[in-house]
């Protein structure tokens, strides 16, 4: 077995105390660069499960949704993040989609955004709170026109700010639960895109 896939199987802990007697050792660990190749590999197999997910959902079956989801919230911590990689998976998974839409988007074509509010109205709380901190997001970091951004505030005033999914203190039944709710909005999102043609 490769070095690496050793070191792998150690704790975290004890490799970064090994990895500090090695030149520039403490400057790798103060920056947090040795935790990164950890990060990436839990990131990875988090959405690689939650990908698999999302097509046994679009398949209707739930029993390998909950399987898979299970697996992704099993893994290891994120120490370089400070977060579950998938609560991590699962934002991003919402967040591209509604943000790839809207890029892809022409300037008069708000789909992206009725496709959001739509999932809002129906969506369980967990998602709801997700779509929100995506809409705030795109809110912030996007030029929307007057229209859009009215529509945007109007659709997250009533959702309650809580702090973002990564950041609660969930045990994993609780992350499997906020996880399925946002894939499943992720895919009724998709559906509500492809109705509006």
């Amino acid at each position: 077995m490769p070095a690496a896939a050793l070191a792998a199987l150690r704790p975290i802990a004890e490799y970064l105390v090994e990895r500090a007697d090695r030149p520039f050792g403490d400057v790798e660990r103060g920056s947090g660069r040795t935790l990164q190749p950890f990060s990436i590999a839990g990131q990875q197999a988090a959405a690689n499960l939650l990908g698999k997910a999302r097509r046994a959902l679009n398949e209707g079956d739930l029993d390998r949704v909950r399987a898979l989801v299970n697996r992704a919230v099993q893994l290891r911590f994120d120490e370089h993040e400070q977060a579950a990689p998938a609560a991590i998976a699962a934002h991003m998974e919402l967040f591209c989609l509604v943000t790839d839409t809207l890029e892809q988007a022409e300037i008069d074509d708000s789909r992206w955004l009725d496709a959001a509010v739509t999932v809002l109205a129906s969506a369980d709380e967990p998602a709801r709170c997700d779509m929100r901190d995506v809409l705030a997001a795109i809110d912030h970091d996007y030029s929307l026109t007057s229209p859009e951004r009215s529509r945007v505030h109007s659709a997250i005033a009533s959702i309650p700010e809580r702090a973002e999914l990564r950041e609660l203190a969930l045990n994993p039944t609780e992350l499997g639960e906020h996880v399925v709710a946002i894939l499943a909005a992720a895919s009724n999102y998709r559906a509500a895109l492809k109705e509006a043609g």
